[in-house]
């Protein structure tokens, strides 16, 4: 049995995320379950029928009418999951050839095998900095070379994973330091990471580094991560939904931006610290652009322009996306045409 990854989609995302499953399927011999946390009818209209047309796509819809938290929802289905691997990728990945194709036996070797750093990430931004501490979602490794794991793209021994859940209680929740077990404050703070905050699963991966088990996180170059584009997709459906489009809209939502802002650096709490890491800086100028992408080719509008960057390679990385993007939704919108045919021909009969 090929091994089934997660994808989870948010409302607003699955018109533009849901192409990309095509790489998946064309560079891998991975069955792929789709994943509704909270999509609109439309989407999960969408998704069903595109779960029809292979026979290595599946479906399910989360017991739940509006978005789950991510962590949330990855503890969810970890517990629901009967495989012997519990594997996930986030949705605003791509595929641009073949990847991971050792995976088998690297789970014979690791209890969690990691990937899907996004495209703007360099690899110093990967490493904890000393004079932080905070380990967010990028940080795949800490100052001592630790590996943190990721939420982008894992493939974790399930048996193991469940029993380690169920003895210890700790999953893949967000952790502040004074929620982690003694047990692991202890065996943080002998590796230099005394008084930490720890994004989605860091404390779960290092909870099962000091119960002996061994993680690896690896570079795929052929899996291609926006990073971030489920949010601004969630964000801006919500905001379209509520008629914040408009222009009291928007001055309603900078507002409310503004005051989130302000409560965070007032409580000086770890989205404000890890606003300061240089990498952000970049999230913040793709994810806006690639979702203004993906939203422009499928409304049949002039594209963005492509923002200016002053890294070599990440400006060659985001100029093939910006081409290779476009492909992948006219490949998509062209298959869907044929498998609705077929859908529609089913129900007539």
């Amino acid at each position: 049995m090929p091994l089934t990854f997660h994808i989870v989609y948010v409302p607003g995302s699955v018109d533009y995320l849901l192409p990309f499953v095509d790489s998946l399927l064309h560079w891998s011999p991975y069955a792929f379950r789709l994943v509704s946390n909270g999509c609109s009818p439309a989407e999960q209209r969408l998704m069903r029928g595109y779960c029809r047309s292979d026979s290595r796509l599946e479906y399910l819809a989360l017991p739940t009418v509006e978005p789950l938290y991510h962590t949330h929802v990855l503890n969810y289905l970890q517990a629901i999951c009967r495989e012997d691997a519990f594997c996930f990728i986030d949705s605003d990945i791509f595929a641009c050839g073949p990847f991971l194709e050792n995976l088998e036996s690297l789970r014979l070797e690791y209890a969690g095998v990691f990937a899907g750093a996004p495209f703007w990430l360099l690899p110093e931004d990967q490493v904890v900095p000393t004079h932080v501490n905070i380990a967010t979602g990028e940080h795949s490794y800490t100052h001592v070379g630790l590996p943190l794991g990721t939420s982008f793209f894992a493939v974790y021994d399930n048996r193991l994973l469940t029993d380690f859940i169920r003895s210890t209680g700790l999953g893949f929740q967000i952790c502040d330091w004074v929620n982690l077990p003694p047990w692991l404050q202890i065996w943080c703070a002998e590796r230099g990471m005394a008084g930490y905050w720890f994004d989605t699963g860091k404390a779960l991966n290092l909870g099962l580094q000091a119960h002996g088990c061994n993680l690896v996180v690896l570079d795929s170059p052929n899996l291609f991560h926006l990073g971030g584009i489920s949010f601004i997709a969630k964000r801006r459906y919500f905001d379209m939904q509520k008629s914040r489009a408009l222009l009291l809209g928007g001055l309603y939502y900078r507002a409310r931006e503004l005051y989130i802002s302000l409560r965070r650096r007032m409580r000086n709490d770890p989205v404000f610290r890890s606003a300061r890491l240089p990498f952000l800086r970049r999230r913040r100028r793709y994810g806006p652009y690639f979702a203004d992408l993906l939203e422009a080719e499928m409304n049949g509008r002039q594209p963005p322009p492509l923002p200016a960057e002053e890294h070599p390679l990440i400006r060659r990385q985001a100029q093939f996306a910006t081409e290779e993007i476009p492909r992948l939704l006219r490949h998509f919108v062209s298959q869907r045409v044929l498998w609705e045919k077929d859908d529609r021909g089913e129900s007539a009969a």
